[in-house]
Formats: structure tokens, sequence, C-alpha cells
């Protein structure tokens, strides 16, 4: 929104002397002649998680508007002297006009890196117009506990005063997240021999994971188990192994937990690595 601000001048002669006069500042205020939101559907994002974007352009003039274009910057932030865009555009785009499916005269351009524009040939008066659309967090996303990727589009079009800016912002998704790996050697192994079990859990989440217990069902069932925790021996008062099956901790012993994830950021390149939080169980018993 802008301030119009307008003054006059008056010139004169007063008894032979030229003179002005000026008269008050008076000031309206000037708006868009068209209206601009961006939203999302839902508030928080993970790694592998789309997007859904919706933008509404609505015409408050009393005319046309034409090559209406939105520019949106796909979250584009510095690091450092780095550009990132954090969001890689997965299409395909939808255009409803007042409800209707429009999509055909939409046209979408996304070759340039970290800029994606939507242009709509033309919007009725008083017409609203939906963009909807999908990206998906890539490389350069932020991923660690209270992150936040916020893209901004910018509308402009060939009539005067149609111009408008909005912002939308997720954050991420807040939560452990684990993936559970067990190996077995040796292979084969021989009956009577010694056979190891390792089962590791891995956790990509941003936040730990607490109240962690594993349960392992063996068939057949070793005997003289031994169990460690990342390489250090867990006493036998802290699990459990009863008729083949094993609980680790104890479910009188306190819980487990995994700890966080990491994200690095290359400083050269701007990517993010992640290293999960890892806690490594080796059981070992005779066969």
């Amino acid at each position: 929104m802008a301030t119009i601000e307008n003054f006059a001048t008056v010139s004169y002669t007063s008894g032979g002397v030229a003179t002005t006069a000026t008269s008050n500042t008076a000031e309206i205020e000037l708006t868009s002649s068209v209206a601009l939101t961006k939203e999302t559907l839902g508030d928080t994002y993970t790694s592998d998680s789309d997007i859904t974007y919706i933008l509404s352009v609505r015409n408050t003039s009393s005319s046309p508007i034409t090559n209406i274009t939105v520019t949106d910057d796909l979250g584009t932030f510095l690091f450092g002297t780095l550009e990132l865009t954090p969001l890689t555009y997965t299409g395909p785009a939808i255009l409803l006009i007042n409800g209707i499916d429009s999509t055909a005269s939409l046209t979408v351009d996304s070759s340039t890196a970290g800029t994606l524009v939507f242009t709509i040939p033309t919007l009725a008066a008083g017409a609203v117009a939906n963009i909807i659309y999908k990206s998906v967090p890539n490389e350069f996303a932020p991923l660690g506990a209270n992150a936040s990727i916020t893209n901004t589009a910018t509308l402009a079009a060939d009539a005067g005063c149609a111009d408008a800016e909005a912002s939308a912002t997720v954050q991420t998704l807040d939560a452990a997240a684990l993936t559970v790996v067990k190996q077995m050697s040796p292979n084969p192994v021989v009956c009577g021999d010694t056979v190891t079990y390792t089962i590791t859990l891995y956790n990509y989440g941003n936040i730990p994971a607490e109240d962690v217990r594993l349960t392992d069902t063996f068939s057949p069932a070793p005997t003289d188990i031994t169990v460690t925790r990342n390489g250090v021996a867990v006493p036998a008062t802290d699990y459990t192994y009863t008729d083949g099956v094993l609980t680790v901790p104890a479910l009188t012993s306190d819980a487990d937990t995994v700890p966080a994830a990491t994200f690095t950021r290359n400083t050269e390149t701007g990517e993010v690595t992640v290293s999960p939080g890892i806690v490594e169980y080796v059981i070992t018993g005779t066969i």
C-alpha cells in the first residue's frame, strides 16, 4: 500500500510584488488492483514430504487485468555468499478461476534456478484465481529442530497498480524417525557354534527417540547369551531373556534413548548432510 501526497502552489502579484502561496498537503492511500495470498496445506515438512502451496489472486478492480505473473522464490536464502534454494518444484500446477478448472491457460516456467513463474493471461473484474502446486525439500533444505522455510511470491501485471506480495512459512516436523537394521554372522553357522546378532537403531529425526525398548524373538533360541550396547556390556539385570524372547532394556530398567540426528551444512556447496543418531546392540550366544 502506498500513500499519494499532493500540494498546489499559486503565484500572484500583490501591489506590484510577485509572491506565491502553497496549499496544505493532501494525502490518499493507493491500493493495488489485485490481492494476493499464499497458504500451505499443513504447516510442517520433512526431508521427503511434498509441500502443497495455494496462491490466490483476486482482481479487486472494475476492469479485467491481463498478463498476470506470479513469481515464487522457492524459499531462496543466503548462506554466507551462497544463494541456496531449499525447494524443488514438482508440479503439475493447477489453475482454478472462480472454482472452474482453467489449467490449460496457465503457463509455468521453472527453467531458472530458484525461480518459479506462473502466468495467467487474463482475470476478469472481481474474479479469483487459485494456483495450486507442489514442491519438495531438497538437499539445501534446513532439517534441524525448529528450522523453517519461508518462500515469497511477487505479482505483477499489465494494469497500473497491479502488484502484490505474499509469503508462507512451514516448519520442520520435529520428530524422531527410527530405522532398524539387523545382521547375523557368521553365515553359514554350524550348530553348536557362536552366532552374533547385530541390531542397529538409526534415528534420522531431529529430536531424540525416547522410551526405546528392543524386543527380539529368536528361533532357534541361542543359549548363554551376552548383550552389549554401543560396545559396552549390558548387565543381565538390565535385560530379560525368556523362552527365546529378548527385551532390552528390561521393563524394570530405565528405557533407552536414541539420540537425534545431526545436520551439517557444507560451507562450500551449502548441501545438508544427515548423520543419524545410533544405538547398536550386539547379542551373542550358542546356537
